[in-house]
């Protein structure tokens, strides 16, 4: 049987293999639907945890072992339930699966911790250069040329977060904060890069529930020993003294398993440029937001030309990919293919089939 060609337009709706039909509400009302429910509970979930870690509970890489075991602990009802959401990973794509759960694991606790020792604001705009990591790191490791337009969007969408720190007070510059962040960008970029041919082979075998439970399951290994030997696990257990304040922590934890639960709903009904068009929607609610709930960082002139500068590039990388202009415009073919000549004669570069 031939092949299908996945790519960044193709939803996750079915495929040739016998896949059931959406309902016919679905395919009219489950973007927007899944759109709207994705950018909710990302706020929600990022202003919870930014109130969490103000409000003395700030142990990051403890909250997300907390809230793998949240997710893991929600889903068990469903397969008890539903016995055919339960689904077990095979051993032939094992290793790769390992790979993006190693990359899962990392984003999530560094991204906790940026949380916990930067401004919202700050660590949203970092968050949206993730375009740029990622297209970076695939160009390096697929080596994968993009259109040169690409590349110059990314080298704009790379200053915003510096601008944003132009005439901000010395206390509000956390450079250990951005050093995390950036890694943890990085990861999951690398996530990304990474995760598309494991979800291919795997979508067959595992439900959206199973896959999540899987990933949620796996960082365990890497998040409770970490939490362990910080210090973090048992502190965060040890904090909430009344029942609500341990309401308000495993909420908020679970509000993480939802939220890539959300992600997945998304990429079901559409596609993953879609995605990317949602979160560049919360990440601007979330920078203008944290502005009027925590007050921080303090408002500058650079921190509103960083954010616009970063969100508009952003906004145009999103333009590109779904319009698709530099693919079907002569023009912008004939600078691409120009611009894969002259890189095709660097030494680098040579033999590679992509240049």
């Amino acid at each position: 049987m031939a092949s299908k060609k996945v790519d960044e337009t193709t939803t996750l709706r079915g495929d040739a293999d016998g896949d059931e039909k959406l309902p016919e509400w679905v395919v009219k009302y489950g973007a927007p639907l899944a759109i709207t429910f994705y950018i909710l509970v990302a706020v929600v979930k990022t202003m919870l945890t930014k109130a969490l870690f103000e409000g003395g509970a700030a142990f990051p890489v403890g909250f997300s072992a907390i809230s793998a075991i949240a997710t893991c602990t929600v889903l068990i009802p469903v397969f008890l339930i539903d016995r055919t959401q339960w689904a077990v990973p095979k051993r032939d794509y094992m290793p790769g699966f390992l790979l993006v759960c190693t990359l899962v694991a990392l984003d999530l606790a560094l991204t906790n911790i940026a949380v916990a020792l930067l401004a919202v604001a700050i660590q949203q705009c970092i968050v949206a250069t993730n375009p740029a990591f990622t297209v970076t790191i695939e160009s390096i490791v697929r080596r994968k040329l993009a259109h040169p337009m690409i590349y110059f969007v990314i080298i704009f969408l790379c200053t915003g977060p510096v601008v944003a720190q132009i005439g901000a007070p010395a206390d509000d510059v956390n450079v250990v904060g951005i050093c995390i962040q950036l890694a943890g960008v990085t990861c999951s970029a690398c996530k990304y890069v990474f995760a598309h041919s494991v979800m291919q082979k795997c979508k067959k075998d595992l439900g959206t529930f199973a896959f999540l439970f899987w990933i949620d399951v796996l960082i365990l290994f890497i998040l409770v020993p970490w939490a362990v030997i910080n210090g973090e696990l048992i502190a965060i257990i040890s904090d909430p003294e009344t029942p609500m304040e341990w309401f308000n922590l495993l909420f908020t934890a679970v509000l993480g398993g939802i939220r890539f639960f959300s992600q997945l709903l998304v990429l079901r009904v559409s596609t993953a440029t879609t995605l990317s068009c949602a979160n560049l929607a919360f990440q601007a609610i979330n920078i203008y937001l944290s502005l009027a709930l925590f007050g921080k960082p303090t408002l500058t002139v650079g921190l509103v030309c960083g954010s616009l500068i970063t969100l508009s590039s952003a906004g145009i990388y999103t333009y590109f990919k779904i319009s698709k202009v530099l693919e079907k415009d002569a023009g912008c073919v004939k600078k691409n293919e120009d611009f894969k000549s002259m890189c095709g004669k660097m030494p680098c570069c040579k033999g590679s089939p992509e240049v």
